[in-house]
This record gives C-alpha cells, structure tokens and sequence, in this order.
C-alpha cells in the first residue's frame, strides 16, 4: 500500500532552524497563495521529513492561530501525532524494495482525489522523493497538471537534482539548511543533557539530527579512527590494512569522520597564530595538523567526499576505491607526522 510506513509518525512540532522554512509557509497560507506542491530539500540530518509531518499537522489544525504550528491539542493533532490522519498519505519505498513504483503514486494520486475524510486539506508527503521511478516521477506530473482543490503534494529529498526537471519546476523549493554552529550545539546540549563530544558536530556534516544518532557510539568511533589515522600517517600501518578496518555496514560513518576531521584540520591552520583549534587526535595526529600543506588538505576533503558520492552510487568495488583514497592521504600526510 501506497500508505505503508514502518517508522514511527515524525513529531508534529518543528525544529527551531526551521524557523524560515515556516515563515514561508505562513506568510503563503495567509496571503491564500499555498501552493498544490513543495519541495522540501536540504542536507540529511536536518529534519526535512519532520518539517513536512509538522507542516502537514499545521494545516490540519482546527486550534491553531495566525501561527503555522499545530496548537496540540485538537481532534486533528490527535491523530496527526499518532499517525493516522485519514487525509494524511505517506508514499515512501516499500519493505525490501529500492524504489518508489509508479503503481504506488497512482494509488496516492487517488486518494488525493476522494473527498477529504475531515473536511479540510489532502495532504501527501513521498519520502524520500528521489526513490521514484522515471514512471512514477511522470504519474505525478499528470496529478500536478490538473491538481484538484485543497491538496498539497510535499517531494522530501536531499538531491532534488535526481527529480525531472518538468516536476521540480511545477514546485515551489523549501530548503531547510543546517543550522549555524552555535544554534546547533546550543540545542545538541539539551537534547543530550550535557556537554556535546568535540567533533560530533564535525562527523555528521553540521547536521543536528544526524549528531544525536551518532551520539551513542562517537567515542568508540573516535577512538578507532584516530587510532586507524595516526598508524597510516605515521607509517606503522598500510594502506591495505587499514582499508580493510575501515570496510563494513560503517564505512560510511567512518568516512564521514575523516571528513570532519580534515575540516578540523583545515579550520586550525586558517584561524591566526596562537588562536589555533586543537586537532583531535595523538602526538602524530596534532604534528600533521600543524605542519602539513593546507592545499593537500583540501585536495583530500574533495577526495574523500568523491569517494562517499561513488559509494553512494553503489560502486562494486568499495574497497579498492577506499585504499586509493588512504594512499593518496598517506602520501600527502605521512611526511608530516614522522619525526
């Protein structure tokens, strides 16, 4: 069914960088100019579908004020938090499947087309949009063409350039950005209860929500990254070797650490002397950081985010892609960090 969803309902209330994406929103609504379809777009981690469920709860709400934000408390927030609002529609891939069918959009394009169960809006959210079919992207445009009264159609994804062009242009774009630096630790430390671990924020790419799933195991990560980098750099490890330790189902957070760590890295040797940031890691680590060529550093972010976009591009042969990436780092690091 096109409704299946396996995941908990995503909370009705946003987030506080969601604040301009709201204020978007709530200024279309007031103005009678909401739009038949959006798309929400932005970084993973930032609550792009969050902001779409509360969108929707907003809408939905029969108590709320001038605000666009879910009072909470009526019949509707009842069962928008619970998941099951009959003029809700969630189209997301189905258990074991890769992609979005075009089967399922038909049947959400329906149902977008029935009476609405509460007498107010039909709302439908596909996430993650970009897991459509070309099929299935092309039923869609057919609804958008000629879509009916009071629906909204909400595209949730963090490549919007994977959609038909025809379909972006007949949305308007909602982009949730990361939140500044400040903001974000500000709200990591509450959800958290305490100080946030240097460099969280650094791992997962500036993004909050990603932050607080990693939180759990940052330290046993950290740890073995460190361990892993200071051996390669210094020599006492091969390549080889260390691509092997760092292959598995954690591959990807792992090179989402050496990303933030060369950010690190890069932000230290681009602040003024003697107001340097400490670089995490050991003895080698820290001479690396101070003595190695800026622009090699650079050069090897680049790498290392070209590796996660063919990873991500189910390349077949991950690991040699992954020892390419830590010979090129070794060459460009290991001078600096042996003495």
């Amino acid at each position: 069914m096109a409704d299946e969803n396996v995941s908990p309902p995503p909370p009705i209330v946003m987030l506080p960088w969601h604040d301009p994406a709201r204020a978007r929103m709530e200024a279309a609504v007031a103005g009678s100019r909401l739009p038949h379809a959006i798309l929400v777009h932005g970084p993973a981690g930032v609550g792009k579908e969050r902001f779409a469920a509360a969108l929707a709860a907003a809408l939905f709400c029969t108590g709320r004020g001038s605000s666009l934000e879910a009072c909470g408390e009526c019949a509707d927030c009842a069962l928008s938090r619970a998941g099951s609002h009959p003029d809700l529609h969630w189209l997301r891939r189905l258990e074991d499947k890769k992609s979005i069918s075009v089967d399922q959009v038909r049947e959400t394009c329906e149902q977008l087309g029935m009476t609405s169960m509460r007498r107010g809006y039909r709302i439908a959210i596909v996430a993650p949009a970009q897991a459509m079919t070309p099929a299935a992207q092309n039923a869609l445009l057919k609804t958008l063409e000629e879509p009916a009264p009071r629906t909204l159609l909400v595209l949730v994804t963090p490549r919007p350039s994977r959609l038909l062009a025809t379909l972006r242009s007949r949305c308007q774009r909602i982009e949730i950005a990361r939140p500044p630096v400040p903001a974000a630790l500000e709200w990591l430390g509450r959800e958290l209860g305490g100080p946030v671990p240097p460099g969280l924020l650094d791992v997962a790419g500036g993004a909050p929500l990603r932050a607080i799933e990693l939180a759990p195991h940052f330290e046993s990560l950290e740890g073995q990254m460190c361990g892993l980098l200071e051996a390669l750099v210094a020599g006492r490890s091969e390549a080889t070797a260390t691509a092997a330790d760092m292959m598995g189902e954690g591959l990807p957070v792992r090179l989402d650490w050496l990303d933030g760590w060369l950010g690190q890295l890069v932000r230290s040797r681009m602040l003024p002397t003697g107001n340097q940031l400490t670089v995490r890691g050991g003895a080698v680590l820290q001479r690396t950081a101070a003595e190695v060529n800026i622009s090699a550093a650079f050069r090897m972010m680049d790498r290392v985010r070209e590796v996660r976009r063919l990873l991500d591009g189910s390349s077949s042969a991950p690991q040699l892609l992954v020892e390419a990436l830590l010979v090129e780092l070794a060459a460009a690091f290991g001078r600096a960090g042996v003495r």
